[in-house]
């Protein structure tokens, strides 16, 4: 999915929130809208850095080419960027001075500390994935290049053997 399209879930779900919250719904509710958001706001965050990674990397006799001018896809980003920051506002509001007050400022930072944790572990997770790749790429040149060595060695050892008995078998000794 495009940043744009899931930018747009978002804001579907953000207005969710603010309805349940308008509605006076239970706590849980507003907590999966709030969830449901968070993950639309996450695919968005994932969406572009995907973008950013293709734009970095194309193949080597990949034709180039882009949907959009650089102008139109920088403004696009740039809104859809103040977009989440504007709704991360009103979400503080809620917390504060709004309908989730009861859970005042406290309740606010425990929420950002808790995703800051989350992100965290999953860029651990990610990191020691990439390493673990790495580790078993390097052993497997380490052991193919190893297993080529003994296979070439041996043929040699194979060869030198399959020479002096033909060198002894035509001279008559053996």
């Amino acid at each position: 999915m495009d940043p744009f399209t899931i930018i747009a879930a978002a804001t579907a779900a953000f207005e969710g929130v603010k309805k349940a919250v308008e509605l006076g719904r239970e706590v849980q509710d507003v907590y999966s809208q709030l969830s449901e958001w968070a993950g639309h706001v996450g695919d968005f965050h994932k969406a572009v850095a995907a973008m950013e990674m293709r734009e970095k990397k194309p193949g080597l006799f990949d034709k180039i080419t882009f949907a959009k001018s650089e102008t139109s896809e920088a403004f696009d980003m740039y809104a859809a960027k103040q977009k989440i920051i504007d709704m991360e506002k009103e979400i503080y509001h809620m917390f504060t001075y709004g309908e989730l007050s009861h859970l005042g400022r406290d309740g606010y930072d425990e929420f950002r500390r808790m995703r800051r944790e989350v992100t965290e572990k999953r860029q651990k997770m990610i990191m020691d994935q990439m390493a673990a790749r790495q580790e078993f790429f390097e052993a497997i040149k380490v052991w193919g290049i190893g297993g080529l060595i003994l296979a070439a060695g041996s043929f040699m050892m194979w060869l030198m053997i399959d020479w002096v008995l033909s060198q002894g078998s035509a001279a008559g000794k053996w």
